[in-house]
């Protein structure tokens, strides 16, 4: 569960940031609303998207994650999920850019 919350709080980091980066991307300082809702738009899309590959992850592998991760401490399975957390956020971007 801590490794969740800390990726949610990366997430929301990242999300907060990125008006900063639109502002900067206009180049004349003036900061567009249209640019900051789209932003923040996909980027809970594509938060909400990843939460949904890892859910769909989780019933096809068929172990039970949460004992695994949080009971027994188990390391490979930390390391696995975080793959499929990169791979899914890959997919949702390169979908969210096309």
């Amino acid at each position: 569960m801590r490794a969740f919350r800390s990726t949610l709080a990366l997430a929301l980091t990242t999300l907060a940031a990125a008006p900063a980066f639109a502002q900067e991307a206009a180049g004349d300082g003036s900061l567009q609303v249209s640019v900051i809702v789209a932003t923040i738009l996909y980027g809970a899309i594509g938060i909400l998207l990843t939460l949904a590959g890892y859910f769909v992850f989780d019933k096809i592998v068929g172990l039970d994650l949460k004992r695994e991760l949080v009971e027994d401490q188990n390391t490979a399975i930390g390391i696995m999920l975080a793959g499929v957390f990169i791979g899914c956020s890959i997919v949702v971007a390169a979908v969210m850019l096309s």
